[in-house]
């Protein structure tokens, strides 16, 4: 499938801030890097302000669409709360920079923490039931936000064997 203008300019400007940081992200050096003229970017996003949203937006959607992929491409919808939980905890194997500068510019900005807060919603709905079963999914939740800070400021990738270990011994935490 064909990516579209947009998606391209999207993922051109998240390799940015991957590679360069949020702050290195201009209308120029997008421009420059995806081919795109500024007229062409102007079209898409307005302001830089809309570009970035646009960016917490689409890098949410691929973060729903990997838990969604953990819960074997069911929606969150048809799962109950153990099953989303753990289908969250499955899809936190993999980080990146620009993914946790993102969330760091959410947190001081009720509009972008909100575009992350649609998909915790949807996908790890621990918070809020202080019943035995809702305290364990968000202990599974929390060990699983870790495990993806640990990956997002680059510590030493667990080793497949012990990540799976991990993963089954927080999932049988669901089931106590």
């Amino acid at each position: 499938m064909r990516v579209s203008k947009r998606e391209h300019i999207l993922d051109t400007g998240l390799a940015i801030i991957e590679r360069e940081g949020l702050t290195a992200l201009t209308f120029e050096a997008l421009a420059a890097e995806s081919g795109v003229t500024k007229g062409g970017l102007l079209y898409h996003f307005p302001s830089r302000e809309a570009l970035v949203e646009a960016i917490h937006h689409h890098v949410a959607e691929q973060w729903s669409a990997a838990v969604q992929g953990a819960a074997g491409g069911r929606e969150a919808e048809d799962l109950d709360d153990r099953e989303r939980v753990e289908a969250y905890l499955r899809s936190t194997t993999e980080a990146t920079r620009a993914e946790l500068l993102l969330m760091l510019e959410a947190a001081d900005n009720r509009s972008l923490h909100r575009v992350w807060r649609d998909v915790l919603d949807r996908w790890a709905p621990a918070n809020g039931s202080d019943d035995d079963a809702g305290v364990r999914r968000l202990i599974v939740q929390l060990a699983a936000d870790g495990l993806w800070l640990h990956a997002a400021i680059g510590g030493e990738p667990l080793p497949e064997k012990l990540r799976a270990r991990v993963d089954r011994e927080l999932a049988a935490l669901l089931d106590q």
